[in-house]
């Protein structure tokens, strides 16, 4: 499941870079001399077409691929065979980390400060994922962290931007945010015997290309670094899981 992995994992980032320069070129183009967007600019309908495009895509995809054949035990579909899974994990819960840090220094809000320290947490819990289910209770519990972390950050940025009438300026971060806690919420299921595999790795690299598309947005550089980080550790998951998939002779002759 090499190839598959490789093509799956990459296409999630390459799509993200694309996602990345129609978010750039859409900040450059729909801004009128007055310093508001345009309503409905055609650069602005291109980047949402080509949003839900490409999770169609991934979603087909991972079908085409076979990503429904993960074993049933979450030892085995999360082991990591190799150290460069747990290097590229260590490096993306570091990047989490710090930007969850910056994150507490730069937050203007008590709320958005108490949500970065529990990033602090959700960072750690990322870099160590793989070995979560070999940890009983506390594995399940550090598995929570993440989908507290960005369940919380998302009602924070709804109630922050509340009275902004300019969705553009905050709606591609609330989407990430949402993939974020979506792919955590999904990858959380493996730890709690809940695993459907082809949905998991679809989450996976949706959040991948979503944090990816906000890197170059005007937003503290904490939250960038945050972004940065767990598209690193969803990428790296999203192909440590197709790795561990059975192959279809495997499946075919189990009892």
């Amino acid at each position: 499941m090499q190839k598959q992995a490789w093509t799956y994992s990459l296409t999630g980032a390459v799509l993200g870079a694309f996602a990345l320069l129609l978010r750039w070129l859409q900040g450059e183009m729909i801004i009128d001399e007055t310093g508001l967007p345009v309503k409905g600019a055609a650069i602005s309908t291109l980047l949402v077409v080509f949003l839900f495009a490409a999770a169609a895509a991934l979603w087909v995809l991972a079908g085409r691929l076979g990503a429904e054949r993960s074993s049933a035990e979450p030892e085995e579909a999360l082991a990591v065979t190799n150290p460069v899974p747990t290097v590229l994990l260590a490096l993306a819960g570091a990047a989490a980390l710090g930007g969850a840090l910056l994150l507490v220094v730069e937050a203007e809000s008590l709320f958005l400060r108490v949500t970065a320290l529990l990033g602090v947490l959700a960072a750690a819990a990322l870099s160590l994922y793989p070995s979560l289910p070999r940890w009983g209770g506390f594995g399940a519990g550090l598995a929570l962290l993440p989908v507290v972390f960005f369940a919380l950050w998302l009602v924070e940025g709804y109630k922050d931007n509340a009275v902004n009438p300019i969705v553009w300026d905050y709606g591609m971060l609330i989407l990430a945010i949402a993939g974020a806690l979506f792919a955590a919420y999904r990858l959380c299921g493996y730890v709690y015997y809940r695993i459907n595999s082809r949905r998991t790795v679809f989450a996976c690299a949706l959040a991948v290309m979503l944090c990816l598309s906000v890197l170059m947005d005007e937003l503290p550089l904490g939250i960038r670094v945050i972004m940065a980080g767990w598209a690193i550790g969803y990428g790296t998951l999203c192909w440590v899981l197709w790795r561990n998939l059975l192959p279809p002779k495997a499946e075919e002759t189990a009892p």
